[in-house]
């Protein structure tokens, strides 16, 4: 009983640089490939990497990490002529981020009518959706954008639906700050992505006092020291530093820092409607969390984005015309749920 309570408390608190992990299986079909590269160019992560000479994607890791897939799915959601499947799931095996056992399990489709749906294909699920319940299974995260700019009246729009969220005794802490303005953009971008592959430099490579530096960082920062964001980090600077993606209009959401119960949990609510809102008219989102987390360490570029007291930055939403139809369903890993009755 002591010796399993120890193992407990040793996995917990160990092992987590790099853990021993289970990644996903990549399979290409080289027959269906058109060549669009988009698989590639909207990987979220290092992982998959276009090869001009073979004329096909592949995926890689980097130092110390063999594969730096978060199975997300986005090559496959991506892909016009379903080139690419994506089989298996990301699994750490041990260590402070053990993935939990009751979130392990077979990647699935949306099931909204239960194990029914597990043979049917989506299209044909689709049919008995509500218009929500379409746009939410539909909606996926855009990295490709057109130049196209966004009309004035559609990102008010969608800041409308935000405002109609939930919000703790209705105090509405949020504020959102649109930019729009290129230079202002980029610059944000460039000087948090200098800050983020130091981060990367840190982690990236197998030895000891890396392994030791990024355990003790987990006890204080539990939530930025998994290897996933990593992987993304790594795709920021091969997209030379544009962390926005290069998309038209960066809209940054606040919260007022006085804000009544749980200020960043309702500023996430109202974000998700602006999202689910942009992608029912026809505009493609995408989360950054790594601006709210570099401006920390960052503070005269609050000033560029009027960021003053009471408010502070919790997340960043890039918003543009998609480049080609991106937004389709894909599988997810299981969710646990209780039933008490």
């Amino acid at each position: 009983m002591i010796e399993d309570k120890v193992f407990a408390i040793l996995e917990r608190y160990t092992n987590a640089h790099l853990p021993p992990t289970i990644f996903p299986n990549f399979e290409f079909d080289p027959e269906k490939c058109v060549h669009c590269k988009l698989c590639a160019e909207s990987c979220p992560t290092s992982c998959l990497q276009w090869d001009e000479e073979k004329r096909m994607p592949y995926a890689t890791g980097f130092k110390g990490m063999d594969l730096a897939c978060i199975a997300c799915n986005n090559c496959e959601a991506v892909c016009p002529t379903k080139a690419i499947r994506m089989r298996g799931e990301y699994r750490v095996l041990y260590g402070r981020y053990k993935t939990p056992d009751d979130k392990v399990g077979e990647m699935r489709g949306p099931m909204p009518f239960g194990e029914k749906d597990i043979e049917r294909d989506f299209g044909d699920i689709e049919k008995e959706l509500t218009e929500v319940e379409r746009v939410i299974y539909r909606r996926r995260s855009i990295r490709l954008f057109r130049k196209k700019p966004v009309p004035k009246e559609l990102i008010d729009r969608i800041i409308e639906a935000a405002r109609f969220a939930p919000s703790s005794g209705n105090g509405q802490p949020c504020k959102f700050v649109v930019v729009t303005n290129r230079d202002v953009i980029d610059k944000v971008d460039r000087q948090c992505a200098k800050l983020l592959d130091m981060i990367k430099w840190m982690y990236a490579g197998k030895d000891k006092w890396r392994d030791i530096a990024i355990t003790l960082s987990s006890y204080f920062m539990v939530n930025e020291m998994d290897q996933r964001p990593i992987a993304a980090i790594e795709k920021v600077k091969q997209v030379g530093g544009s962390i926005t993606w290069g998309a038209p209009v960066v809209i940054h959401v606040l919260a007022d820092s006085r804000g009544i119960a749980n200020p960043p949990l309702d500023t996430g609510i109202a974000t998700q409607n602006l999202v689910l809102a942009a992608h029912s008219l026809g505009l493609g989102t995408c989360y950054i969390g790594f601006i709210a987390s570099a401006i920390k360490f960052l503070p005269w570029l609050k000033k560029d984005l009027h960021i003053e007291y009471p408010y502070e930055l919790v997340t960043s939403i890039s918003v543009g015309y998609p480049r080609g139809k991106l937004d389709n369903p894909v599988a997810r890993g299981p969710v646990p749920v209780e039933w008490i009755e």
